[in-house]
């Protein structure tokens, strides 16, 4: 049952997701999602608040969902690849989506659902009485930031990241050098 529930909510997902390269997001239709999915309105209900909710569920599947086990594994490297690749087979839907902008911005969806995996992360895997000043919400809201800022890049194809490859290596340049490492002392 629990997997019948799991496929209808990506289906109708995936829905949305092919709506969205045919037309604006703010013109779909609950209805013309299901339409597509082949399911009655009330269904729709069942799993997503709003075409918003449906949405955000996209970025966490695709981010967070679809690599989970990565996560439960700690391993940060597959995890990252994985979700690049994810965006880079979806990146035409991916560069439409961050057209949605306002109160419910694409955007934020990214970054917030990064901040709470991060924070799950932390939480899990945090190194014992390192900096401890600084909480695990903070360090994730931090880290989402820069996650949320190279996904953008990569979408785009800027800044240097036109291949998984290259922008997974930038994430970690970026992400494990400290500020000062990049400027002069005493300068």
């Amino acid at each position: 049952m629990e997997n019948r529930k799991g496929m209808m909510k990506l289906n109708l997902a995936e829905s949305l997701r092919e709506l969205m390269g045919k037309q604006m997001f703010e013109k779909i239709t609950i209805k013309q999602i299901c339409d597509r999915a082949g399911v009655i309105r009330a269904t729709f209900y069942n799993y997503f608040d709003d075409k918003y909710d449906c949405l955000n569920w996209i970025v966490y599947h695709d981010l967070i969902e679809k690599n989970y086990d990565h996560f439960m594994a700690n391993q940060v490297s597959d995890h990252l690849k994985d979700a690049l690749k994810t965006i880079e087979e979806n990146r035409s839907f991916y560069r439409t989506a961050y057209n949605v902008i306002g109160q419910n911005s694409f955007e934020d969806m990214i970054r917030d659902n990064l901040s709470q995996f991060l924070s799950q992360y932390f939480n899990r895997y945090r190194k014992p009485d390192y900096l401890n000043k600084y909480e695990n919400t903070l360090l994730a809201g931090y880290y989402a930031e820069t996650l949320a800022f190279c996904v953008r890049l990569f979408v785009f194809e800027k800044g240097g990241c036109t291949s998984v490859e290259n922008t997974e290596r930038m994430i970690y340049d970026l992400m494990s050098h400290s500020f000062y490492d990049f400027i002069k002392q005493g300068a």
